[in-house]
């Protein structure tokens, strides 16, 4: 049998989580579809919490997000798209990004990146970080719905326990929009909001 790689038992938890959710990736489980003793797999991932960061490492390193420098605006549109693609290719597994933040230096490259744009862009290193947290922030809040929506596990307000009389636009807004137009909404308006701050100084 060829050597046990870390990539190997990485992409396995991965098809796991998109399979059977992000509770099914266990050490045990991982080893029971490799077909290996859960101790073989200690080497490269001895616990849950290395098995999460090695999840978001492969996703992020897989949405090829820049890791040269470029403008911004550019980082932070590729970052939401990315996010996105991530979240309806892998819902199961998409899941990691909310429960551990960035481990190691390949999923931390873009981020770097993302500072030296807004640092260019004349915002100071607080606020460069705030910009990315906030990008970062929605990227992923978008994405939990994205992802539940890609399972079908969409969870909506139940419009029919809401009187019509009390509850008139709630039920107008409920029923004209979708969640496409909301996401959309959210990401153009954190980006006007970053011009202003930045040319604001």
């Amino acid at each position: 049998m060829p050597s046990l790689t870390r990539d190997q038992i990485l992409r396995t938890a991965i098809r796991i989580a998109d399979d059977d959710g992000p509770d099914a990736v266990t050490l045990r489980r991982i080893g029971a579809v490799l077909g290996v003793h859960v101790t073989s797999l200690y080497n490269h991932v001895p616990t849950r919490e290395a098995i999460t960061d090695g999840i978001v490492e492969t996703l992020l390193v897989d949405a090829k997000l820049p890791v040269h420098l470029v403008p911004w605006e550019e980082w932070a549109r590729g970052f939401l798209a990315a996010i996105a693609t991530i979240a309806t290719t892998h819902p199961g597994a998409f899941h990691a990004l909310r429960q551990r933040p960035v481990q190691g230096p390949r999923a931390t490259a873009s981020f770097e990146v993302a500072l030296a744009a807004f640092a260019q862009a004349g915002l100071g290193p607080a606020d460069a970080y705030a910009a990315v947290k906030t990008i970062a922030l929605l990227a992923v809040g978008v994405g939990l719905e994205r992802s539940q929506a890609a399972r079908g596990d969409v969870l909506e307000t139940r419009l029919d326990e809401l009187p019509a009389d009390g509850f008139p636009l709630v039920r107008a807004v409920a029923s004209a929009t979708g969640p496409e137009a909301s996401w959309t909404f959210a990401e153009e308006t954190m980006i006007a909001g970053l011009r202003a701050k930045i040319a604001g100084g």
